[in-house]
């Protein structure tokens, strides 16, 4: 969702606001594309956070917090040794491009950070004071691309110009002068192809703002209409030099509150036209939070989920599938006494098969009743060769049965796994608890590892609660904390929960003292059991409790699988607004 230079101007007004005179104390690379610098002004602490991916390319103050490499890059190291403890002296928006020039004094020096926030195209460049590049955060060498170096010891230089007017330099009287080739195309397109850093939305903003048909052009306007579309295009301008900003982003109701756009000013055209709801904000920076949080984040976690969900479907299919020809196969087993039979009645009938004879009908004296029964021969064999042939098909059946059972019980066992992990994956909400889902399903085999080093993460703890008798409950977020919680963290006294034949957290209630856990505790716990389980929509659920003393892990059991004895049971409806309780009595008890 690329920003304009309409939306940059935003920015740069507010960093200039807040920035201007401030001394940089720290610089981060959070990630490959993300550039974190902390700046000290006025007894307040800012921090600028740019980014160059191309998805999510920006620059603006933020209130979010990143975990950084305990490595740095670079690029980092770069900016640290040049900007560090530098004083921010000027912000510019060169030629109203999507660029911002910020310019840094440090130890009597000038030093110049270019931020080209352009999409595909963004990167973060940091010069010396003759404007030779010290380095880049996307180094692009002539084999990259041809037009423009952007390396160590090379010049810089600006992108190539578009031939547009810097919309701060427009007059009103050479307006017609400046579209006199475009004025017969519609009047959004003619504002875009002649002023700079004015973006499609804008455009087309201006002229519905102005109260003109979004598709008529500028030679077929009225002197009156063109005077309105100028008097409204000229105090966009003006909200522009004087930073008269309302930053928004539009939000479509009809596919789950969407994002479908960020700008500097609402697009009314877009609420009268096609329903698209707008939000304001105080400021770019409160603008870009939320976009990230509100849209990238879950973006990024929907992605993943789909993934880590595709993957689970993808193996409990071909589990259903493998357990499905094994009970073939199991039933086809029971008839192996049949064989045995029809082996022994030949056997001791060797002398009336005649050779070459591919069925016989002989007397069953194994039945009370003495049947006649029909035995089909392999006329290509002896008769003893067909006696052996109905004995070997019996003992391959016989001995393939106890191995087909195992065989199920193993599949079934995955199958309760794989539940177990669907139902984390589903009540997962933040992108570390994917992260440990997706660790755990490599670990098990059915994502491939992968060569690189994947970054190391704290490790999730378990979800807390306190219930209203004043125990904490705790739940497994996945099945390996399951393990964890049930096998390390519990004490052989404390209460396990779980619901009954239903995949699910595992639950413990701690116990500090002899007494028995009132049944409201038990209670709470069994409405957390229920509500992180596949049953949370159901109602009269089935949890079951014992001492985790009673609960044991079957060797070679794969996360999360255990059984358990000398139970009690209780019945609950997970209900949301005791839950909501539950969660208000926990904050307040922490803090």
């Amino acid at each position: 969702m690329a920003i304009d230079g309409i939306m940059l101007a935003n920015c740069r007004h507010d960093l200039n606001d807040k920035l201007i005179t401030g001394r940089i104390d720290k610089i981060y690379q959070p990630e490959k594309t993300f550039l974190t610098i902390l700046i000290r002004n006025n007894n307040q602490n800012y921090k600028m956070l740019s980014v160059i991916d191309p998805r999510q390319s920006r620059v603006h103050l933020t209130d979010l917090n990143f975990d950084n490499p305990k490595t740095p890059p670079t690029f980092t190291m770069v900016m640290r040794k040049h900007l560090t403890y530098g004083v921010v002296k000027e912000i510019e928006q060169p030629g109203f491009e999507r660029i911002l020039k910020i310019t840094i004094e440090n130890n009597n020096k000038k030093f110049y950070l270019y931020l080209e926030i352009m999409g595909r195209y963004s990167n973060v460049i940091l010069t010396d004071q003759e404007h030779i590049i010290l380095d880049a955060q996307k180094r692009m060498g002539p084999d990259k691309n041809s037009a423009r170096t952007l390396m160590p010891k090379v010049k810089y230089e600006f992108p190539p110009p578009q031939d547009k007017i810097d919309p701060r330099e427009l007059k009103r009287d050479n307006w017609e002068v400046l579209i006199k080739e475009d004025t017969e195309k519609y009047l959004p397109r003619a504002i875009l192809n002649n002023i700079q850093g004015f973006g499609p939305d804008s455009t087309k903003e201006i002229v519905y703002r102005a109260g003109i048909d979004l598709e008529k052009t500028f030679s077929e306007l009225s002197q009156e209409d063109k005077n309105k579309f100028l008097d409204q295009l000229f105090e966009w301008i003006d909200w522009i030099k004087t930073g008269n900003f309302q930053p928004a982003v539009g939000f479509d109701n009809e596919e789950d509150s969407k994002i479908v756009y960020q700008s500097a000013f609402p697009l009314t055209y877009l609420k009268e036209l096609e329903g698209i709801e707008y939000k304001t904000f105080e400021n770019s920076g409160n603008l870009f939070d939320f976009f990230y949080e509100e849209h990238i984040i879950k973006r990024d976690l929907a992605r993943e989920k789909k993934r880590l969900q595709d993957i689970i479907s993808n193996y409990s299919e071909k589990n259903q599938r493998q357990q499905n020809k094994i009970r073939g196969k199991l039933e086809q087993s029971k008839h192996a006494d049949k064989y045995k039979r029809r082996g022994e009645l030949l056997k001791s009938q060797l002398h009336k098969i005649d050779k070459g004879a591919s069925e016989i009908t002989l007397i069953d004296y194994y039945d009370e009743d003495q049947p006649e029964v029909k035995i089909q021969l392999d006329s290509d064999k002896t008769p003893a060769e067909n006696v052996r042939r109905l004995f070997k098909k019996y003992n391959k059946l016989k001995k393939s049965r106890s191995h087909l059972v195992k065989q199920l019980a193993k599949l079934r066992h995955e199958d309760k796994y794989l539940q177990n992990v669907e139902v984390e994956l589903s009540q997962a909400e933040t992108e570390e608890e994917l992260s440990e889902i997706a660790e755990e399903l490599t670990e098990e085999g059915y994502i491939k590892k992968n060569k690189q080093k994947s970054k190391s993460s704290k490790k999730l703890p378990p979800r807390k609660y306190i219930s209203a008798d004043n125990y904490q409950i705790l739940v497994g977020r996945n099945n390996r904390q399951n393990d964890q919680l049930t096998k390390k963290i519990a004490n052989q006294d404390d209460i396990w929960v779980h619901t009954r034949k239903i995949a699910g957290s595992h639950v413990i209630i701690k116990r500090d003292t002899d007494k028995p856990v009132p049944e409201s505790t038990i209670y709470e716990a069994a409405l957390l059991a229920a509500y992180f389980s596949k049953a949370r929509e159901s109602e009269n659920v089935p949890v079951d409790y014992t001492k985790v003393k009673n609960v044991n892990k079957p060797k070679g059991a794969k996360p999360g699988i255990v059984y358990y004895e000398n139970h009690q049971s209780i019945y609950v409806t997970p209900n949301e607004e005791e839950l909501k309780e539950i969660l208000k009595r926990t904050a307040k008890k922490s803090n």
